[in-house]
């Protein structure tokens, strides 16, 4: 249950000291407590690979699994790829959008699962 209105913050604990045990048994209480969460917007970049053979660049994105595209240009050997998708649809996610990058310059653009 949200408890927004009580305006409330707290320290960043110092984890080099109390290590984090006890945070994980926070974290798993408060990811419990996403019941009744109907929809998530996500926006995530990620690396991604390059498989030559077959032409494909493949990256993973949480919650979709691995999406693959074909790459449309020549990737080097030591090139730095990026991937960056988002959900798309106003109530419930509809489809995925994503953005991919090689050495910081956008090759492809569209949308790699469902519909936008």
């Amino acid at each position: 249950m949200c408890e927004c209105d009580k305006n409330t913050t707290s320290a960043v604990p110092d984890f080099t000291a109390t290590g984090f045990e006890d945070q994980q048994t926070q974290l798993t209480t408060e990811l419990a407590q996403l019941e009744g969460v109907q929809a998530l917007q996500l926006k995530v970049c990620v690396g991604a690979s390059y498989n030559s053979s077959t032409n494909k660049i493949c990256f993973k994105v949480p919650i979709y699994g691995d999406v693959c595209i074909t790459s449309p240009v020549a990737i080097p050997v030591s090139a730095a790829l990026k991937a960056c998708a988002e959900t798309c649809g106003s109530i419930i996610p509809k489809g995925l959008k994503a953005t991919v990058f090689l050495n910081g310059n956008a090759i492809y653009s569209g949308t790699v699962i469902g519909k936008c």
